[in-house]
């Protein structure tokens, strides 16, 4: 190989090099968005130099830099512009300090920055639940304190009535428990708690039942002077008895 080709040979390596060095710097620079530096080589060196220097990085929106009132937390459901609206901030503000390009593109469990002029809305307290009042019984041996208070006597029947008292300090369970007559009639309590002083009418005629009065719904008065009148509880246990035309009460 002569002299002249070898410098023409080396010269041809240096132009591949510039050009290969400067085809990386730009699309290096085409996907950071910086402006490549210059590229510059020795001629009949062979060897490109390195490039002087690269464009910085730019700082993320989103981060530190942006001054936040608030973090939120993407649940399922939310979108950027219900939680813009949300936080009274505008949807390209809330864009812009999170970095994001597309409105319609967040993720469940992303961490959201509420931007500076946000309004961080007052949380609603937690509504406390009302204490369920349960029926509560008289614990078992214990004389159970619902009596027989009268028996009101008529000719007709929707006339006629039995009062039935709680007379004791805690509520009871009148479900399933009976009252009778002593000649076959009998009535049987619907779900009702009585409360304790609680009064319950159980009248013979017909009628619609509330929490006070209690229908039988018979044709005709049962209830005789000289009757017992006996309630039961729901196990069949005599709980009172009263004699119609007078006011002692048995239990």
């Amino acid at each position: 190989m002569t002299k002249q080709q070898a410098v023409a040979l080396l010269t041809i390596n240096a132009i591949v090099s510039i050009i290969i060095s400067l085809t990386v710097v730009m699309i290096f620079d085409r996907y950071r968005g910086g402006v490549p530096a210059a590229a510059t080589a020795t001629p009949g060196s062979g060897t490109a130099l390195a490039v002087a220097s690269l464009p910085s990085a730019t700082a993320t929106p989103g981060t530190s830099e942006v001054r936040a009132v608030a973090t939120y937390v993407v649940k399922a459901g939310d979108s950027l512009s219900s939680i813009a609206f949300r936080y009274q901030v505008p949807l390209d503000a809330l864009m812009k300090a999170n970095g994001i390009d597309n409105a319609n593109y967040i993720t469940v469990g992303e961490s959201l920055l509420i931007p500076e002029g946000g309004v961080v809305p007052e949380s609603s307290p937690t509504p406390k639940q009302a204490p369920t009042l349960a029926p509560v019984l008289t614990p078992e041996g214990a004389a159970v304190p619902v009596v027989i208070e009268s028996v009101t006597t008529a000719e007709k029947a929707d006339g006629e009535y039995v009062t039935i008292s709680n007379k004791g300090s805690k509520g009871v369970g009148l479900e399933g428990w009976t009252l009778e007559d002593g000649h076959g009639h009998a009535f049987t309590f619907p779900n009702l708690f009585l409360w304790r002083s609680g009064t319950v009418l159980v009248h013979t005629g017909q009628g619609t039942d509330s929490a006070t009065d209690l229908y039988w719904g018979l044709a005709d008065p049962v209830w005789q002077q000289g009757a017992k009148a006996t309630l039961r509880d729901a196990d069949g246990k005599v709980v009172s008895e009263l004699v119609v035309g007078s006011s002692a009460n048995g239990g």
